[in-house]
């Protein structure tokens, strides 16, 4: 989203990063509304402040319940129990900051557009970087919003296109050209079709599979396959960057290219940090990818050398994310693996929660050290990333401190992030990034000045390079912003550009 520059620190007010599940089923008799429930958990991990499910009645009425909280308190037996119908879209939003607004219904998805013309629902993940310059011509045209959120922006462009054909490839066709950003979407109509679409450079993962029986058929699309998993079906492929999939059981499915680009952009962070790791994104096992992730850290990792360390070392992981990343490691470097840090699983996720303090008092609630593990030990501690770097310092401090550990050694699987996110992942301004603020005039990040800030007696970080080769994924086909400063979208590149600009102003 565009930035202003009275107000540029709130400009990621309004990111997320979701999750979009879909169900459609060929026995009319037979409701969705349980496995989208059980699509939506199974997704959780990729934003816990809202759900909503949207469900087809039979006859072509369109239901959508919607509220803030997690999916179990939101989609509850009762809920189930009154929606029904054989076609149905879910939605998990990532937890954002910003006004207490933001809190209001108007603002959680799936997004259900209805007026006197057109009818359908609408469930996203991403962000549309020109979204002011389509909510600007749509005002023109007499549109008017209720939010200020990119959402809605899509959905009225997309209603507006529909006026004019009822060929709903055509429409999302024709609404991609017009539209400057990161995405994957699924529009559920009131005719009982759902459309898969994913941006042309592919940034959010988007999959398809299908679940088929004596009784009935039934399609799903996500975005992991992990939800896919849980419900019993078989995956089946990926949504390919810049194409539309029609999920019908009068057609099946039914594939339509938009734009063919010369490269991809994947997000690098699925495989690192917000992906289940069983899940498959574009061909790749994120465990997988977090293992090898973990075996190129202890590959280039000085301190294997030394004979004191080793005979003392345990590989420790920061639960979850990093324990794919440790079991490389301990594999690699042949010293034992050790739960030290044990995990309240209560406690939401502490990257995506919204506000520092609430972070830094989360980081407490969620993790104790296990002192007769930890104590007199040197802790190699693998974790995904540092984003702010606050997180990771009491993590380090328990250690030392309640854990008693003799030396902590800091291992990341991802290199140092010290670019802000415009494509929806919500990070914060260059200078609130342990890595954007310790940086040279090359934009290397200072290692020595993010330990001494953070606290570990050693730290060390993957390598770009190292990065790509554990994806398998070359540096054309991911998108790497957050690490290099090089954004794939031009408007994009042009925004970092110039919050770059206010931040040398500030200081």
């Amino acid at each position: 989203m565009p930035i202003r520059k009275k107000n540029y620190k709130k400009r990621h007010s309004l990111r997320e990063n979701c999750a979009i599940f879909g169900v459609t089923c060929d026995d009319i008799g037979f409701s969705v509304s349980k496995l989208l429930y059980q699509g939506l958990i199974a997704l959780q991990h990729r934003g816990q402040e809202s759900a909503g499910i949207s469900v087809l009645k039979t006859g072509g009425n369109i239901h959508t319940y919607k509220k803030n909280g997690l999916v179990s308190r939101v989609i509850n037996n009762q809920v189930l129990s009154q929606y029904w119908g054989n076609v149905g879209i879910g939605h998990n939003r990532y937890a954002t900051t910003g006004s207490t607004g933001y809190k209001s219904t108007d603002y959680i998805q799936p997004f259900h557009f209805k007026n006197n013309e057109i009818e359908f629902a609408m469930a996203f993940n991403g962000t549309i970087a020109n979204f002011s310059e389509i909510k600007k011509s749509m005002d023109e045209m007499g549109r008017v919003f209720i939010t200020d959120t990119d959402t809605e922006v899509l959905a009225q462009l997309i209603g507006s296109i529909a006026l004019g054909t009822e060929d709903w490839p055509e429409v999302l066709k024709l609404a991609s050209r017009l539209l400057d950003g990161s995405y994957s979407l699924i529009l559920m109509t009131d005719q009982g079709d759902i459309y898969a679409m994913r941006d042309p450079l592919g940034f959010k993962p988007l999959c398809i599979g299908e679940l088929k029986s004596q009784q009935r058929n039934l399609y799903f699309v996500s975005s992991e396959s992990c939800a896919i998993d849980v419900v019993g079906g078989k995956l089946l492929r990926d949504v390919k960057p810049g194409e539309i999939v029609h999920l019908s059981h009068q057609k099946d499915i039914h594939s339509e290219m938009v734009i063919n680009s010369n490269r991809t952009a994947i997000c690098q962070f699925e495989y690192v940090y917000f992906a289940r790791p069983d899940s498959v994104i574009d061909g790749v096992s994120v465990a997988e990818a977090r293992f090898r992730l973990g075996k190129n850290l202890a590959k280039n990792d000085p301190i294997l050398n030394n004979p004191e360390i080793r005979e003392n070392a345990i590989v420790v992981p920061v639960p979850d994310s990093g324990r794919s990343v440790a079991v490389g490691y301990a594999t690699e470097s042949k010293l034992p693996y050790a739960e030290g840090l044990m995990k309240n699983r209560y406690v939401h996720r502490t990257f995506i929660m919204p506000g520092q303090l609430k972070r830094k008092i989360a980081v407490k609630e969620k993790l104790n050290p296990i002192k007769s593990i930890v104590k007199g030990k040197d802790v190699i501690l693998l974790d995904d990333s540092i984003v702010r770097g606050t997180t990771t310092q009491q993590i380090v401090s328990l250690l030392r401190e309640k854990g008693e550990a003799k030396r902590v050694h800091l291992r990341i699987s991802c290199p140092p992030i010290i670019s802000p996110c415009y494509m929806g992942i919500d990070f914060p301004t260059r200078n609130e990034l342990i890595a954007g603020r310790f940086q040279n005039y090359y934009g290397e990040a200072y290692i020595k000045e993010i330990q001494k800030k953070i606290g570990p007696d050693t730290l060390l970080y993957q390598t770009i390079e190292d990065l790509t080769k554990a994806i398998r994924k070359s540096q054309n086909q991911l998108c790497l912003a957050c690490l290099t400063g090089k954004y794939p979208i031009k408007s994009v590149q042009k925004l970092a550009e110039l919050e770059k600009s206010i931040v040398r102003s500030r200081t």
